[in-house]
C-alpha cells in the first residue's frame, strides 16, 4: 500500500536534546518498523532552530543520507572537520560515521533523513 505522509500531522513527534544546552531540536519520524511497517527504512524530517545541533552520534548497522529542505549549517565528523551545507543538498553518511548537524543560519534548518536498516534515533 502506498503511504502519503503529512510530517505534522502522521509523525511520531519527539524533541531531543532537551537537557544540553545548543541540542534541542523538533523530529518528526514518519517512518520506520511500527510506523507504517517499513522493512527497511527509518525516515523523517528534523528542524534545527539557528544555533541548535545534534548530538555527535552514529548508527552503528545503518547508513544515512540526508536531504536539506532549507537552512544551512555544517556537519561535523568524529575528527572534527567541519563541512559547511546549504539547501537542497544531500549528504551521505556511511554505517558507523559519528557525526554531528550544526545549525549555524539564521534561519531553520529542515533535515530530511533517511537510514536503513533500521536504527536508534541519538537520544540527546
Amino acid at each position: 500500500m502506498l503511504h502519503v505522509i503529512k510530517p505534522f500531522e502522521d509523525a511520531d513527534p519527539a524533541w531531543l536534546g532537551l537537557d544540553t544546552d545548543g541540542q534541542r531540536r523538533k523530529v518528526f519520524k514518519v517512518l520506520n518498523e511500527d510506523l507504517r511497517d517499513s522493512e527497511f527504512l527509518t525516515a523523517g524530517l528534523t528542524i534545527f532552530e539557528p544555533g541548535e545541533a545534534s548530538s555527535l552520534h552514529h548508527h552503528p548497522d545503518s547508513e544515512e543520507i540526508n536531504f536539506i529542505v532549507k537552512g544551512s549549517g555544517v556537519v561535523v565528523g568524529e575528527s572534527g572537520e567541519e563541512t559547511p551545507f546549504g539547501p537542497h543538498t544531500f549528504m551521505y553518511i556511511p554505517k558507523g560515521e559519528k557525526h554531528q548537524h550544526i545549525n549555524t543560519g539564521t534561519e531553520p534548518l529542515w533535515l530530511v533523513f533517511v537510514y536503513g536498516p533500521h536504527g536508534q534515533l541519538p537520544v540527546t
